[in-house]
């Protein structure tokens, strides 16, 4: 079969997870600190990196919960003004006087290369990069954009964004309110010459093309209306978006069901067995995926068609599907339009 892609490359964003312990739940409880004024401080985010497990500290500090017991996410606290802090082993740390340190403003960066692009012209790249460009993310709006700070450099042909606090998403087609700690975020481009091409009029010429893209950070879902929760059509989009994620793609490799459930794999344009390229073996509470070749294209039930390219021949990935080692992961096609607006809970479950 010819398959062809058109698409351009796109890291792996990473939701912070470690490797989980296997133990029984039990009740994690602590107690948080303004570290400068040592007065407790209220409505803390205490909650599991990439899921829907959260909490808020009291009028007096103190947070109690349940420790999730199928989890691979840090333990995260934070609030608006401080540095958040996270945790890889909450069972084993005490928390009964968590100290959070304000933030200081920090002075503008001083940079040698002047920003030749509008404000405007780079909200556009982010949105895309970040949401992604499917249907869910025409129902997707960053509560908070005019908070984030991007800028692009010509002279490495790199756009970087930040902010100062976690961006806010509203996605309405899936019914949650994301809370997206960003770590880090990246665009490369490559210039565009420019030498045999007549500008008319008004017209701006494009000056660059986009190469590749990569952010990193750690999210909490919450449900946007919690009297939607339920509903009929809240669930089917759920279970659509599910079925086509990065998370069931690596999970489905995990666990041997690739091509039950309707996976194809391809190396160099040509349907090839998955047990003969990809092998699955269990380690501890995750599984390590060793790879024959470098690239593949994959086709999924839907026939939509994406590709990995893989640095290293080896992932390791948990039992949601997440992949730990990110770095050595760089995702094409359908899978890298999907972005945060096509991500779910890690402790989503289909139904």
């Amino acid at each position: 079969m010819n398959l062809k892609l058109n698409y351009i490359l796109t890291f792996k964003f990473l939701l912070f997870l470690i490797l989980p312990l296997s133990l029984s739940a039990q009740q994690i409880k602590g107690t948080v600190y303004d570290a400068v004024t040592h007065e407790a401080l209220e409505s803390v985010n205490v909650y599991f990196s990439g899921t829907s497990k959260g909490t808020i500290t009291d009028f007096d500090g103190n947070f109690e919960i349940p420790y999730y017991v199928n989890t691979q996410s840090t333990f995260t606290i934070s609030l608006l003004g401080y540095v958040s802090q996270s945790f890889k082993d909450p069972l084993h740390t005490d928390f009964s006087n968590i100290r959070l340190q304000p933030k200081v403003g920090e002075l503008p960066a001083v940079f040698l290369n002047p920003d030749p692009w509008s404000r405007e012209k780079k909200e556009k790249y982010f949105v895309k990069q970040f949401l992604g460009t499917t249907l869910i993310a025409k129902q997707c709006s960053i509560l908070n954009l005019d908070k984030i700070k991007m800028r692009f450099n010509p002279s490495t042909g790199k756009m970087i964004a930040f902010a100062q606090e976690p961006i806010r998403i509203e996605n309405r087609d899936l019914n949650y309110l994301v809370t997206y700690d960003l770590t880090d975020f990246e665009i490369t481009f490559e210039s565009i010459s420019l030498e045999n091409v007549q500008i008319m009029g008004d017209f701006e010429a494009p000056t660059h093309r986009m190469v590749s893209s990569f952010f990193v950070g750690s999210a909490f879902f919450k449900e946007l209306d919690e009297s939607k929760a339920n509903k009929g059509w809240v669930k089917r989009h759920r279970r659509r978006a599910y079925k086509v994620s990065e998370v069931r793609l690596f999970k489905l490799m995990a666990s041997g069901e690739f091509e039950k459930e309707g996976y194809k794999l391809f190396f160099k344009r040509k349907k090839v067995d998955f047990d003969n390229h990809i092998r699955s073996r269990k380690h501890g509470n995750s599984y390590i995926l060793d790879f024959r070749e470098s690239q593949y294209d994959i086709m999924d039930s839907k026939n939509f068609q994406s590709a990995i390219y893989l640095e290293e021949p080896k992932l390791i990935v948990s039992e949601p599907g997440n992949v730990i080692n990110y770095h050595v992961l760089k995702i094409g096609g359908f899978i890298s339009y999907l972005k945060v607006s096509g991500m779910l809970p890690l402790d989503y479950e289909l139904k």
